[in-house]
């Protein structure tokens, strides 16, 4: 895929995410803060992860149409060689730092590897990857679904229906596999949905604001927070016309947001319960996994992800029913380069 500049909105956004789990574990766990700080910041970190999953699915099934669109068919090779190249080289690395540190922690270790940690109980260095889980449990199906089903919007609405419809039979977890996936499919189908994203387009300052602040003191783990899947597709891209938007896309929040998931593996070893490395190394490791792991290897997964779709190119260049909209000014759609090539990224997770 051809890359693109990147969306200044999204990647403040994912600082903004990041900061949440950053802020809930500092404060959690790092410095002796009050009670009733601690308390308030505990939601921070799994109201970040929901965040990055709505906006990972909107990224990737953004991609993913617009491969379609130009091409024909979408590669499934070339989007794992994308997605392993993004995410592999910067985990291995933290994995290896964190045996070295840590021995015993082997098993742990290899549940994570293969995926597993949303399902399976991890140690605390590397719990925070059940989010990874999440999503390369979501991807494992999607990106083929994608390609062959006709009406990709009603399909996702359906899902998502049934997935809440699954967190309120079922009893409420703070780490939701039911409310995760419905996150990701609810980012999926702001990219599909020509009306959904024209209605959020339309949205005041005031409903934005009201949206907002409703997300915020929502209680996680009830029943209640079935309504953040819905919420969250209206606060990220509703603000793409609002004033607000000045901040989200300021330098200092998209500098946070470039290095979102070198920070999110890392924070874990400095900001937990017990046995924290020294604070002053957490930015060190995260500029050195930014720079010298995860940008080099992003570059070979785009050149193996070319190699790769240039095999599968079909001659005949399919419409989209689901992809070619009618864009209103508000629209905030693709169009307005929303999905950079480098912006198919892993997202950080709460870990707690």
């Amino acid at each position: 895929m051809q890359s693109m500049a990147r969306d200044r909105l999204i990647d403040g956004w994912r600082g903004v995410a990041v900061l949440c789990v950053v802020s809930a574990h500092a404060l959690a766990y790092r410095f002796d803060t009050h009670w009733l700080l601690q308390r308030l910041a505990e939601p921070l970190a799994e109201m970040g992860v929901q965040l990055f999953f709505v906006i990972s699915g909107y990224i990737i099934t953004t991609l993913l149409l617009k491969e379609q669109a130009r091409d024909g068919r979408i590669s499934i090779p070339a989007f794992y060689a994308r997605r392993f190249a993004r995410i592999l080289p910067p985990l291995l690395a933290y994995y290896t730092a964190i045996l070295l540190l840590t021995p015993v922690l082997g098993l742990d270790v290899a549940k994570s590897a293969v995926f597993v940690c949303n399902v399976a109980d991890c140690g605390w260095l590397v719990a925070h990857t059940w989010s990874l889980a999440v999503e390369e449990q979501f991807y494992l199906a999607w990106p083929l679904l994608l390609g062959i089903i006709p009406k990709r919007a009603p399909v996702l609405l359906g899902t998502i229906a049934a997935l809440l419809t699954g967190y309120l039979i079922f009893p409420h977890q703070w780490h939701s596999n039911w409310i995760s996936f419905a996150c990701i499919a609810a980012g999926a189908f702001y990219a599909t949905s020509c009306g959904f994203r024209d209605l959020i387009g339309r949205l005041n300052s005031f409903t934005w604001l009201a949206i907002g602040l409703a997300f915020a003191v929502i209680p996680m783990g009830t029943k209640f927070a079935a309504l953040t899947p819905l919420m969250i597709p209206v606060i990220l891209f509703g603000a793409r016309h609002l004033p607000v938007r000045h901040i989200l896309q300021s330098t200092a929040l998209n500098v946070v947001g470039l290095g979102s998931y070198s920070l999110y593996l890392w924070q874990q070893a400095f900001l937990g319960p017990s046995d924290n490395l020294p604070l002053i190394g957490l930015p060190v490791v995260v500029m050195a996994s930014y720079f010298l792991i995860e940008q080099p290897f992003i570059e070979l997964g785009r050149r193996a992800s070319a190699w790769l779709g240039s095999m599968h190119k079909s001659p005949d260049q399919e419409s989209d029913p689901d992809h070619h909209c009618q864009k209103s000014p508000d629209d905030g759609s693709a169009g307005q380069n929303d999905c950079a090539e480098s912006e198919v990224e892993p997202i950080p997770s709460a870990g707690v």
